[in-house]
């Protein structure tokens, strides 16, 4: 019989990170003046030399007389340019609270004037829930219309008695790659491949001819997967919706899309609704897919059972929170892989306001993982990579539960394209702040609206080729994908009809999720030396004339040599048999 012996090679790798040239004048406030661009509006302003964050000083504004009032910067062309792409950073400490708040939201203003003499207000970047005592990044990228006359980026703080600080601004253009996709190709290379070094040693008089190897990969080291709705799992009449997840998209992955959701499983208080959540869990198990939690809590407070939403006492809620976790728990322990906590808390702080503690998300995912600490703890938001928005306070949330020592596994980004036009260097510009957080990033409920199934074939490509080939990236479930099973139907990557068929889109994710991100080869057995391999688990038969001599299951996940002996009787080196 044929022997194995294996050695392990392990590779470490590094990443670069190239700054663009800042256009702001004095972008640190070393200068005793504000200079040229920076501005004041409707408040008082001062140089300070106690509180900075990088140099010697910083900005001090007080004296606030509205919500808009407060520091900004003028630019104008031909130092900023219609129609290019822009990111603006900068540094905010909070000097006090104003009466009555916990916390205060922070957003980075965008005021475009154009050549016809009209005005146009966006926000580059909404930080929620900051508070005095530490510096904190803001900021976003944004794309300039055409005929810009003179633009203006500002802070804005809803509550006018809040004084702050600001040091360290930035503006860079953002430069578009027209060799993007060359080096995608060459991190999933990089990143998602491993080399596995078969050599082939046989006795002396023995014919390989008559010898072949089957290379199949068995699982994708990387999340490849998709929502999945229980109540059509477990409908007898939806058979043919549970064939096409197994055997055409065929994932590894899955999330319940609600029925997990605190709301699903008690829409009242005292009735449990889990039986669709449970049969789904089981037999997606039973099929070797790992499965997501979405989700124990949800933030915004729409999405709140009515039940939880009428209570008043902080004292009650958190008893009811930690019920909720005990509950989930108790339920799905050692069959959920990872969980998302608190849902979208970015977009709004039902929990924070009705227990009066701004950590509260925190404290959610510490009494996860006091009782269970093999799953794994998620934050999960939007307009993050979609929109660039959120992007900054999802990296510095991460951030903060790293800084706290609290138990966070992964940054969950949900990637809900609103249209085929998806910007691959702004793409690339979120992607690469949210990695600065250091947690694994999944994209957790990626879809691509639109009727163009051509444009969205092509959109989809480009956005999970970027995905895949960044370092930091996990994993990535699509958000369903039958028009009449998911909530935006032109988001569908199938046919409504039944049988489901894949439309363009669709059979563009199947082909590289399968095929074009997958091993799998058979070939005359012989010594293969230095292929990439992706990473994951294999199975290799040695066969001869058909017949499976022996099977050998591994997992390659670092750079790996795989030995063959062939051996045999007196008899098998005339080509009569072979042990």
């Amino acid at each position: 019989m044929a022997s194995l012996i294996v050695h392990l090679l392990l590779v470490e790798t590094c990443v670069l990170v190239v700054a663009g040239t800042n256009l702001l004048g004095n972008s640190d406030f070393e200068s005793a003046t504000l200079g040229t661009y920076w501005s004041k509006s409707g408040c008082s302003w001062a140089i300070s030399t106690t509180e900075k964050r990088g140099g010697a000083q910083s900005v001090h504004i007080t004296g606030r007389s509205a919500s808009w009032a407060g520091l900004g910067y003028l630019i104008s062309p031909p130092d900023v340019t219609s129609g290019k792409l822009y990111a603006f950073v900068g540094y905010i400490k909070l000097e006090n609270l104003a009466a009555g708040f916990l916390y205060h939201d922070v957003f980075v203003k965008l005021r475009v004037e154009t050549l016809d003499g009209s005005k146009s207000y966006t926000n580059i970047a909404i930080h929620p829930r900051l508070r005095p005592g530490s510096w904190q990044e803001v900021g976003g990228d944004f794309k300039l219309p055409e005929n810009v006359k003179e633009i203006k980026i500002y802070i804005q703080i809803e509550e006018s008695d809040v004084n702050y600080f600001f040091d360290d601004g930035s503006l860079v253009e953002l430069v578009p790659d027209p060799n993007w996709r060359l080096k995608a190709e060459s991190n999933i290379d990089l990143f998602r491949k491993a080399t596995l070094n078969i050599i082939v040693r046989k006795v002396k008089g023995i014919k390989l001819k008559a010898f072949t190897i089957e290379v199949e990969q068995k699982k994708s080291e990387f999340g490849h997967g998709t929502a999945v709705k229980a109540k059509l799992w477990t409908n007898s009449s939806y058979a043919f919706y549970n064939d096409f997840v197994y055997n055409t998209l065929k994932p590894e992955w899955a999330v319940l899309a609600n029925a997990l959701k605190w709301k699903g499983m008690r829409w009242t208080e005292n009735k449990l609704r889990f039986d669709d959540a449970n049969a789904t869990i089981n037999d997606l198990l039973d099929n070797g897919l790992s499965v997501r939690g979405h989700n124990v809590f949800w933030g915004v407070e729409e999405w709140v059972p009515d039940w939880v939403r009428g209570i008043t006492d902080p004292a009650e809620m958190l008893t009811k929170i930690k019920e909720r976790i005990s509950e989930v728990v108790t339920l799905t322990k050692g069959r959920i892989a990872n969980w998302d906590v608190n849902n979208e808390a970015l977009h709004d702080d039902f929990y924070e306001r009705k227990t009066g503690n701004v950590d509260i998300t925190m404290d959610m995912f510490r009494e996860m993982f006091a009782k269970d600490q093999n799953t794994g703890l998620f934050l999960n938001d939007f307009a993050v990579f979609n929109k660039g928005v959120y992007t900054t306070a999802l990296t510095n949330q991460a951030k903060s539960f790293v800084d706290n020592q609290v138990p966070i596994h992964g940054i969950g980004v949900q990637s809900h394209f609103p249209s085929t036009d998806v910007d691959m260097t702004q793409l690339k510009y979120r992607l690469d702040k949210v990695a600065e957080a250091s947690p694994p990033i999944w994209v957790t409920e990626m879809s691509i609206r639109g009727t163009n199934n051509t444009a969205k074939a092509l959109a989809m490509e480009d956005a999970l080729t970027m995905y895949f080939s960044h370092e930091k990236v996990a994993g990535i479930l699509i958000w369903g994908f039958w028009g009449p099973s998911i909530q935006w139907p032109d988001d569908t990557l199938t046919t409504d009809t039944i049988p489901i068929v894949l439309n363009e889109a669709g059979q563009k994710y199947v082909d590289l999720v399968n095929t074009a991100w997958r091993t799998n080869w058979t070939a005359k057995l012989k010594t293969y030396k230095n292929r990439r391999y992706f990473k994951g688990d294999y199975c290799i038969k040695v066969k001869k004339d058909g017949v499976t001599l022996k099977t050998i299951n591994f997992s390659l996940l670092r750079n790996r040599k795989l030995k063959l002996k062939i051996k045999g009787t007196r008899k098998s080196r005339t080509g009569k048999g072979v042990i």
